[in-house]
């Protein structure tokens, strides 16, 4: 519930996000924490690190799966897949949020 009300007020304009190599991340601050003070900026950081390897053998898992959909995928799904490689390829090896700068 916590990520949708974050997307609903991104919608909005009432939260903000950092681009990512997979897409669009909340910031700590964007999220409502409420209920779960134990939940700190250092592991929300770390649970947010993107280790590109496995991110790009995930997706490179789903070739099989878009072939066998080929007929029935709208094309729009390849060139997604397709940017979103792109990105990993081009990403370091540990994507991570850098802290703001005050």
């Amino acid at each position: 519930m916590r990520v949708l009300k974050w997307i609903v007020q991104r919608v909005h304009g009432g939260a903000s996000a950092v681009e990512s190599p997979i897409g669009w991340m909340p910031r700590f601050e964007d999220m409502d924490w409420t209920g779960i003070e134990n939940f700190t900026k250092e592991y929300f950081a770390k649970v947010m690190t993107i280790a590109r390897e496995p991110w790009k053998q995930e997706l490179l898992s789903h070739e099989w799966l878009f072939a066998k959909l080929y007929d029935k995928l709208p094309k729009e799904f390849y060139f997604m897949r397709e940017l979103l490689l792109s990105a990993l390829w081009r990403s370091p090896e540990h994507w991570a949020l850098k802290p703001e700068h005050e």
